[in-house]
């Protein structure tokens, strides 16, 4: 029977350099996670592996401009998944832009996980963790990702509203039918606002079943300050928002 050391290390021989490794990658059970952590901190020392941060290791790849490292990329889908299992999901400004929303490029990452967890640094990334109003799968990300724009409207830096209605109401429109039904049991999860710019959208799109659902879980006296003209979200009135 190999030992953990054995073990650990034809794992590192067969990643390839500037590939991320976590305990998670080694599948073993948690009574070895004392050996594999010593059998990393060995590997280090010799050279075969560079330390990242507690628990995170990479292999080295030589060039002449020295180590490289993995990239955020690498980091991120890292942190977001671990095995089969889904951790987390991009929010913030990094999803924003992506989506078109806005032109500021991220100065950190953001990650949305089941459980709080502290800001950390991969390297030069620096990682914000913020606890996702809801439990979610996998399925549930790209509806999320739409929810936390929503959420978010007022903080996304520089934003034209006309052209962030108009980019968040395509993506409503592409949803499928089922689609929509558990976007809307997810924003029931999330703030009274949230839930009152995506009911007035489904408003507009047609789809008043589920803007009626949306809309029976909002205090009618509460308003809600989002700053979006009428010319761009006609029946901003009818949801109290102003």
């Amino acid at each position: 029977m190999k030992s953990i050391m054995q073990l650990v290390r034809e794992k590192v021989k067969q990643t390839p350099p500037g590939q991320l490794l976590t305990y998670a990658d080694f599948k073993l059970k948690d009574s070895h996670f004392e050996a594999l952590a010593a059998a990393l901190s060995r590997l280090a020392k010799q050279g075969m592996l560079e330390r990242l941060g507690r628990g995170r290791y990479y292999k080295p790849k030589e060039t002449i401009f020295g180590n490289i490292q993995p990239t955020e990329k690498v980091l991120i889908d890292k942190l977001k998944v671990s095995g089969s299992k889904v951790k987390g999901y991009e929010s913030g400004i990094g999803l924003y832009n992506q989506l078109g929303l806005t032109t500021q490029v991220a100065q950190e990452v953001t990650l949305m996980t089941k459980k709080q967890r502290r800001t950390a640094r991969f390297g030069k990334t620096k990682v914000r963790f913020m606890q996702s109003p809801t439990d979610f799968k996998a399925p549930d990300i790209d509806k999320l990702q739409l929810l936390d724009a929503l959420r978010d409207f007022k903080k996304i830096p520089d934003r034209n509203s006309a052209q962030i209605i108009a980019i968040l109401r395509k993506h409503l429109t592409a949803l499928t039918e089922r689609e929509q039904k558990r976007l809307v049991q997810l924003a029931l999860d999330y703030n009274p606002a949230t839930r009152a710019l995506l009911g007035a959208l489904l408003a507009q799109l047609g789809q008043l079943e589920k803007a009626i659902k949306l809309k029976q879980s909002l205090n009618p006296l509460t308003s809600y300050k989002l700053g979006i003209p009428e010319a761009v979200l006609p029946n901003a009135k009818d949801w109290n928002i102003r």
